[in-house]
């Protein structure tokens, strides 16, 4: 039993106690009690039935006795604090010494309600013997109903507290994988996109200088500054995106619209963000973290890759809304109706679908309200954090 309160705060350690002496002497009184009065009925049937010469005495002055040797217990075994003892001996001796004193306060309190007679020591003897068993193993079955709810209690403590550093660990992983996400996302958008425009700079230069003798390299030169522009507009940037989104610090709402802004305009787009939405999604506020806001992104951005490639969608609806810290998105399309497909551990989907798990909360995908395809997301909001 040692080590119970190890890094447990004073004020924790005082309600644990309190609930420990509460059950301890609820659950020692019960049994006593039980004990008690089962013995007075007994005793008195017997004793009046069958003995001759005891009719005169009651039962209420056998239930007087052992109502107070339960008070007697109960109170003892407080004074003592067995729910405070940290060791086997020490939890073994309060007990003993707690159902020894009941017996002897039990035994003087028949004596003097007239149960038995002073002298009969037999009897006396008989009955304090009876008393300390019946004590201890009242206050035993207390003391094991109290260690059963100590130990029950350390379980769902040491369960708190690997959920809590799991979260931690969690929220630690995103937050590096956003820093990391953001230098390289920087990296290529600026280092490398730099040394890219100068690279071109200096073909242009050559470019120049040999376009009257050498035609033929000229086009060659121009060739590979076009590959390189491209390279720069398409390539770099959409890996910057995909790496971090644009708009991200701004919000959820900002990041959201930048994504639908590049569809083409062919596909028409909506997006509805509630009330509650867009006062959480204040980029002064830290209601909705980074990490949040890019899982949440990639909810809508793998629903709208797959409105592109698996159905000829004409349009694209996204609903955001918050309701008891939960954020809930919906990405509905008028594409290909809804086929369900094999579960694939290693799709985007899945892999999404494992993310929003870790993170608490969960994915849906199922046939719209009349044709393509809805998806929805529940993702928890401030799980993990401090």
């Amino acid at each position: 039993m040692a080590g119970t309160h190890d890094s447990v705060p004073l004020s924790v350690r005082r309600r644990d106690d309190e609930a420990d002496r509460t059950v301890l002497l609820r659950a020692s009184a019960l049994v006593a009690a039980g004990y008690g009065v089962g013995a007075s009925f007994q005793a008195a049937y017997i004793y009046t039935r069958v003995v001759p010469g005891w009719d005169d005495v009651a039962l209420w002055q056998r239930l007087t006795a052992n109502v107070v040797g339960v008070v007697v217990l109960v109170a003892a075994l407080a004074a003592v604090r067995v729910h405070r003892a940290r060791s086997g001996w020490a939890v073994a001796a309060g007990t003993l010494a707690a159902a020894t004193l009941m017996a002897v306060v039990r035994t003087l309190v028949q004596v003097m309600v007239g149960v038995y007679p002073a002298d009969d020591v037999a009897a006396l003897r008989a009955e304090l013997l009876a008393a300390v068993v019946a004590g201890a193993v009242s206050a035993g079955i207390g003391v094991w109903v109290m260690l059963g709810r100590r130990s029950a209690r350390r379980r769902t403590r040491a369960a708190e507290r690997d959920a809590v550093a799991v979260e931690h660990a969690v929220r630690a992983l995103e937050d590096e994988e956003i820093r990391i996400r953001r230098q390289v996302a920087e990296g290529l958008h600026g280092t490398l996109q730099q040394r890219l425009v100068l690279v071109d700079a200096h073909l242009a230069e050559v470019e120049a200088r040999r376009r009257t003798s050498d035609a033929g390299l000229a086009d060659e030169l121009a060739w590979v500054r076009r590959e390189l522009a491209q390279i720069r507009d398409d390539d770099v940037r959409q890996m910057s995106r995909l790496l971090y989104p644009d708009r991200l610090e701004l919000g959820l709402v900002p990041a959201v619209r930048a994504l639908l802004g590049r569809l083409p305009a062919t596909i028409a787009t909506s997006l509805h963000a509630s009330e509650a939405m867009r006062a959480l999604d204040d980029p002064t506020r830290s209601d909705v973290t980074v990490p949040e806001r890019l899982l949440a992104l990639r909810v809508v951005e793998e629903a709208v890759t797959n409105a592109l490639k698996h159905g000829p969608a004409s349009r694209v609806d996204v609903r955001l809304d918050v309701e008891g810290a939960v954020l809930h998105i919906v990405v509905a399309n008028d594409g290909a109706p809804y086929a369900p497909r094999a579960v694939d551990p290693v799709s985007g989907t899945s892999r999404l679908a494992q993310r929003l798990a870790v993170a608490g909360g969960r994915l849906r995908v199922g046939p719209g309200a009349d044709v393509g395809v809805r998806v929805e997301a529940h993702l928890p909001l401030g799980v993990g954090t401090p």
